[in-house]
């Protein structure tokens, strides 16, 4: 069979068109593996090296994978009481008690957390049902963490180490410094995240139709009960998002947690930090087991709540 031209000229350019989309397929694809290869070979030389021997640390060439897997590096960190064998070098054996860094750590990303997220959550309500601060307010709320961290910790540092206990002792008679305290860790974290909550729980609220609170209203339900029994409830899956989202937040920070704590509250990401010695230098088997740890979480949380965050950070971008 004999196609005429005019026939085969629509076939031939629909065949164009096919390689042309299926090669940009296979050059878009290339190029998510091989970022997704570059962003995960940290994570999997940090985990391969919380495996090495102190032997395996520095070695070159490098060797990718540990030779002899040990679980002497997570066995300094908590302390266990494991072998001594095949450590290379004495300060290696000296214990890291991270017990206290991970107790300060949960304690005050998970109260901050929960803070901001009550206050958020009633903030975000009264933003999307009473137009508090007026039309702009709600796309201005982020503004605040255009602000790079480094600009206000010596600031803060200032104000946490000098100023309030000064105001303290000159109101109360006593000093109250919110310098190295969890209270001050947690006023910080919730002042820094509270805009991410306002943001968030504002899209899920805004889901909830009015029509409901205003049949609650009408069967004569009151403000507070129509939001606790209508609002909450239909927004409590938003809520756990949120939260989980401002607790990784919390989780990762490092920069003002090293500046305004010392020595007696230590988060994680500051305890790692900390892991060398005067004989060695850097501890890249203990410092990568420890970060392991701190990653896990970051990486259970941020799967089970990645679907949830476009939707989270969507709001004003899409018009029903």
């Amino acid at each position: 069979m004999v196609l005429s031209p005019d026939t085969a000229s629509p076939i031939q350019s629909k065949r164009q068109a096919m390689r042309k989309s299926r090669r940009r397929t296979i050059v878009r694809h290339t190029i998510l593996i091989l970022w997704g290869l570059l962003i995960m070979f940290p994570i999997y030389w940090m985990v391969q090296t919380s495996f090495k021997d102190s032997g395996e640390w520095v070695t070159w060439p490098p060797n990718w994978v540990p030779h002899s897997p040990t679980l002497q590096n997570y066995g300094q960190i908590f302390t266990f009481d494991i072998t001594k064998e095949g450590v290379a070098r004495q300060a290696t054996e000296q214990p890291f008690n991270i017990w206290g860094a991970l107790g300060d750590s949960v304690l005050i990303c998970t109260l901050s957390a929960l803070i901001a997220l009550f206050m958020g959550t009633f903030l975000a309500y009264a933003i999307s049902r009473f137009n508090v601060g007026g039309s702009k307010f709600r796309h201005s709320v982020l503004i605040i963490r255009m602000i790079p961290p480094i600009v206000i910790a010596i600031p803060l540092l200032m104000y946490y180490a000098i100023m309030v206990p000064l105001a303290a002792e000159t109101v109360l008679g006593t000093r109250i410094s919110l310098f190295d305290t969890r209270v001050g860790m947690s006023l910080l974290y919730i002042t820094i995240t509270l805009p991410f909550v306002i943001w968030m729980m504002l899209t899920f609220i805004e889901e909830v139709p009015y029509s409901l609170e205003h049949a609650a209203r009408i069967m004569g339900a009151g403000r507070m009960y129509t939001l606790r029994r209508v609002v909450l409830p239909l927004v409590a899956s938003g809520m756990v998002v949120t939260f989980l989202f401002v607790f990784i937040l919390n989780w990762a920070e490092f920069l003002l947690a090293l500046t305004l704590t010392h020595p007696d509250v230590t988060t994680l990401p500051v305890l790692l930090n900390k892991f060398q010695s005067a004989s060695e230098g850097r501890l890249y088997g203990p410092q990568a087991a420890i970060g392991t740890i701190i990653t896990i979480p970051v990486i259970v949380l941020g799967m089970i709540i990645q679907k949830h965050l476009i939707k989270g950070f969507s709001f004003g971008t899409i018009r029903k």
